[in-house]
């Protein structure tokens, strides 16, 4: 009996161990979905703020004309021509500092967004 229980708890162990993740689908499958329709700003934003705002924005700036905390600022910012090459990691500086490269879906996004013309919202 206590051997059909024993084994039972480690039938039912593994089964939950390998059972379903908590990881949303983007996450889960990150190399193979990548949604890059109707970006606007709105999408881009977070990407920033959790990449670049702290070294990029309109009270401190580690690069001058590389501002990167509102949409205006992003534009312009862009429009410099020194924020995708940095992303990308295709100039002299690679961004964010320190710190591997974004992963490919966020720049994707990023350079998506730019040449459909950086739409607001």
């Amino acid at each position: 009996m206590v051997n059909r229980i024993a084994i039972t708890l480690i039938i039912a162990l593994f089964l939950w161990l390998s059972s379903c993740t908590f990881q949303n689908e983007e996450t889960y499958f990150e190399d193979t979905i990548c949604d890059t329709t109707n970006l606007t700003y709105s999408d881009i934003r977070p990407i920033l703020t959790d990449n670049c705002m702290s070294c990029h924005n309109s009270t401190f700036t580690q690069r001058e004309g590389i501002e990167l905390d509102t949409y205006e600022n992003v534009v312009n910012s862009i429009n410099t021509g020194l924020v995708l090459p940095a992303i990308k990691h295709e100039g002299d500086f690679n961004m964010p500092a320190n710190q591997p490269q974004l992963p490919d879906c966020l720049i994707l996004k990023i350079e998506t967004w730019v040449n459909n013309g950086m739409p607001e919202n």
